[in-house]
């Protein structure tokens, strides 16, 4: 059951190793965009748009029997490689930002570019993080051989139909393995992505020593972008909520520490679109965060807390009022479906999300 998380609470759990994360040598800085996030935004609402499209086409190929053709998926995904070098920022948005629609082709396009954010943020080279790219919008292509009444059940699985889904991750990593130019850090993904570092999970040895950092880094991207995403049968956690169960499993050794904390200093502890109550009990909508203060985003205030009314909006950095005893400081994380909003509507140049 998904719980509101004081920033107590995440702070006790999260703020001491991410703090000495900023000053990790394994955790590469990200480079200052060449383009503003305005301009970007646009572009990158354009890449998701097609890549839903392509991801659409390469699964119903896929599900029909018919031959599978990665070139379309592979050029999207270098689309994908020049919007993350102009403003990483704008592709990653689209990830945070969640609909209620086509779950499957929106969560794969969401694991392929977190997959390649995080790829580039470690430091491989274009052709690798484009390769991860493909491995992200492909990795649940065997999904679509498992049986609708399956797949969409909305109840409990039984044992029987559990396993029945579990093997979509071998029959999508066999149908991959013999589609031409599929890349090797591809199969990786596709085939270990349910891992678990404790041996726990379900995965191929795909027997890919040279790729093996994107067994565990596709584990932690899937669970949380999963986590996120409403489904008919449950709403989506809120983001802090996911962040701080992957940590949990962090520290149970069951997703690596490293990456998850690599992960969470990439999208900061309250992402972009999520709903948090100030100590003034002044909710707002995070607009944009600060990598280098997670625990201080800037927030567009929209509710009154206390008696439920909307208020005018305003922004608030949270950083500048760090030092300073004004009531604006993040106590807890909420749900927008708890106080009926659409935290969309409250961003920057929400129009391009729509």
């Amino acid at each position: 059951m998904e719980t509101n998380e004081t920033e107590e609470s995440v702070q006790q759990l999260l703020e001491a190793q991410l703090m000495e994360l900023l000053d990790d040598p394994e955790v590469k800085n990200l480079s200052v965009p060449c383009v503003d996030l305005s301009e970007e935004l646009g572009k990158a609402a354009d890449i998701k748009k097609q890549a839903m499209r392509m991801v659409a086409i390469a699964l119903e190929d896929a599900r029909l029997g018919r031959h599978l053709t990665i070139r379309p998926i592979h050029e999207i995904a270098q689309r994908m490689m020049s919007s993350l070098l102009n403003n990483d920022d704008a592709l990653l948005n689209f990830s945070l930002i969640k609909r209620r629609s086509d779950y499957l082709f929106q969560h794969s396009v969401n694991v392929g570019i977190f997959m390649m954010a995080m790829a580039r943020s470690l430091g491989y080279g274009e052709n690798v993080v484009v390769g991860a790219g493909v491995g992200g919008m492909m990795h649940d292509v065997g999904m679509v051989r498992i049986p609708e009444n399956i797949y969409n059940k909305t109840s409990k699985l039984s044992d029987y139909e559990l396993r029945q889904v579990q093997k979509h991750v071998e029959l999508g990593y066999r149908l991959l393995v013999r589609t031409p130019g599929i890349p090797e850090v591809a199969l990786v993904i596709a085939g270990t992505h349910h891992s678990r570092q404790d041996g726990s999970g379900y995965s191929l040895n795909t027997n890919l020593d040279a790729f093996s950092q994107f067994q565990p880094l596709s584990a932690i991207v899937d669970i949380y972008d999963a986590m996120t995403s409403p489904r008919p049968y449950r709403r989506a956690w809120a983001a802090t909520s996911a962040l701080k169960k992957i940590h949990d499993m962090s520290k149970k050794q069951q997703l690596d520490p490293i990456l998850v904390h690599t992960f969470i200093h990439h999208i900061g502890i309250y992402p972009l679109g999520s709903l948090v109550r100030l100590e003034n009990q002044l909710l707002g909508v995070v607009i944009q965060t600060n990598r280098s203060s997670l625990l201080h985003p800037v927030v567009r205030l929209v509710i009154n807390g206390r008696d439920g009314k909307k208020i005018e909006p305003r922004d608030v950095d949270l950083l500048e009022w760090k030092d300073k005893a004004q009531g604006y400081v993040i106590i807890a994380s909420e749900h927008p479906e708890d106080w009926g909003i659409d935290p969309v509507l409250f961003l920057p140049h929400s129009a391009v999300y729509s």
